[in-house]
């Protein structure tokens, strides 16, 4: 059974080892009290889960209490940092090291996904007249463009500024 003073030191080392967690239930529900204390992602390493499951089979039927017990800890620790990992990508912090594989999967997904749709897409826009170089309402300094010109312009306002203008049309 692994003792509270244990898992501090799993937390304070950030060196940890599955070696180092015995996966019983009450193993397991000193990291979860741990994970709901702590605002931070505690380090766990690499192969936790697949341990986990490792030792889930070795408890017996599913049907026991033990084996319910651990699988409802588990979930509840993957649930918890789910939603720690959700924060750090909210406020566009990297993770600490070393996390489960499963989990730095997610965050790099997720974070991928992010910046995919965080990335501004240009709009064409084509250039009815000559135009100097001109500051939009926005602050933004557009041009100088030749009549026919295809343009990319990021800022929805300047766009808007532009066909309002009859300074250009959007194309496709």
């Amino acid at each position: 059974m692994l003792a509270e003073p244990v898992v501090q030191l799993i937390v304070e080392t950030h060196r940890v080892s599955t070696m180092e967690i015995d996966f019983s239930v009450n193993s397991l529900y000193n990291l979860f009290k741990a994970e709901q204390k702590s605002g931070e992602i505690s380090p766990l390493p690499k192969d936790f889960y697949l341990a986990a499951n490792e030792k889930l089979k070795l408890l017996g039927k599913p049907e026991s209490d033990e084996y319910k017990n651990a699988t409802k800890i588990i979930n509840a620790i993957k649930e918890r940092r789910t939603q720690k990992i959700l924060m750090y990508l909210a406020y566009n912090k990297e993770v600490p090291r070393p996390m489960p594989i499963e989990e730095e999967d997610l965050y790099i997904q997720i974070k991928n996904i992010l910046n995919k749709n965080s990335e501004p897409k240009p709009t064409k826009v084509k250039i009815a007249k000559a135009i100097p170089q001109i500051v939009s309402p926005t602050g933004n300094k557009l041009g100088p463009f030749e009549q026919n010109e295809i343009a990319y312009i990021y800022d929805p306002a300047d766009i808007k500024f532009m066909v309002e203008n009859k300074l250009g049309e959007t194309t496709t």
